[in-house]
């Protein structure tokens, strides 16, 4: 199904019954990414997944957005489709919309739900120090010839577990977005929540969540052993059971 919100066509799939719960995707991935999930929590939700702009079967942005115009979009989705106090539940990069959802729209959302979720402004090591400035250099300096410059500065962004090689049209909002740091949103926020993290996150470690734990009020962890950046992908029946027990 579709609904247009801010003159956008967004993409949505509406499952099952019961309080309202809207899952909102990481950067690349679309409502496809929780369909695993699904069957753990339909009989007890109704789920509205939704594809973000730009991805999945949702028109691109209609301008470089940033993390609060991805929060706009949820926030008239959620007024468009006459939602009432939804829980909302958001995985990395979606996480991150979440915050700030939840920061600027507080009366529009009941609980918040972040799994392996973006937010804080990632350290950087020497190794990302030097490799960034090496990568723009190289991208004006090295001849292109069969497309050599293109396949070495992508596998140097993959080495960096970095999603800009794959971003395509969306890359200059990626690289906005990425540098946007939300950690004084985090102690503002109002809703109870609910962290989820992989032992074994490597795209956002534990030591984030970690901090989110501590700058967010209301908050409770969940660390799940042995898991990594897609909990509910790989353990489903897992992540259903902390988010049925908390909402």
């Amino acid at each position: 199904m579709y609904s247009t919100v801010n003159r956008q066509n967004i993409y949505f799939q509406k499952v099952g019954k019961g309080k309202n719960l809207i899952l909102i995707h990481g950067w690349g991935t679309d409502v496809s990414s929780f369909w695993q999930l699904i069957d753990f929590l339909k009989d007890n939700f109704t789920l509205w997944l939704v594809d973000l702009p730009g991805f999945g079967r949702s028109d691109l942005p209609t301008k470089e957005f940033s993390i609060l115009d991805f929060a706009r979009i949820i926030a008239e989705f959620i007024k468009e489709n006459n939602i009432k106090r939804p829980a909302i539940f958001g995985h990395s990069y979606g996480g991150k919309i979440a915050i700030k959802l939840a920061k600027v729209y507080p009366n529009l959302i009941d609980k918040l739900i972040l799994e392996g979720s973006s937010g804080i402004k990632p350290e950087k090591n020497l190794f990302h120090s030097l490799i960034f400035p090496f990568v723009k250099i190289a991208h004006f300096l090295l001849p292109d010839i069969f497309h050599a410059r293109s396949k070495i500065r992508n596998k140097l962004y993959k080495k960096l577990q970095s999603d800009y090689a794959e971003a395509g049209r969306m890359k200059n909002i990626f690289l906005n977005t990425l540098k946007e740091d939300l950690t004084a949103d985090l102690s503002k926020i109002q809703a109870e929540t609910l962290l989820i993290w992989g032992e074994r996150d490597r795209a956002i470690p534990l030591k984030y969540g970690k901090k989110m734990y501590q700058l967010l009020k209301n908050s409770k962890l969940v660390i799940l052993e042995d898991m990594g950046h897609f909990p509910h992908a790989k353990w489903p029946e897992r992540v259903a059971y902390f988010v049925k027990d908390f909402v």
